[in-house]
């Protein structure tokens, strides 16, 4: 058994996404944390733009990359 490309593929962009949203779980907390601390108005106000944003890059990445190991593997 050799080395699977998509099943590495696969785990390493399951990774990527399993931190990717601890990252913005954390940040999320700092901004609610901070929102309760100041006086002046939201702070975070566009964190969910952000966050889709992020999310839409990092699926359009995983659809090509899946894209371009099977179109490789046809051939």
């Amino acid at each position: 058994m050799g080395f699977q490309r998509e099943r590495f593929l696969l785990r390493a962009i399951a990774a990527i996404f399993a931190v990717q949203f601890l990252i913005f779980l954390i940040g999320l907390a700092a901004c609610i944390e901070q929102n309760q601390r100041s006086s002046t108005g939201p702070v975070c106000s566009n964190y969910g733009e952000h966050l889709q944003r992020t999310f839409e890059t990092a699926l359009a990445t995983t659809l090509a990359l899946l894209g371009g190991s099977s179109i490789k593997a046809e051939r």
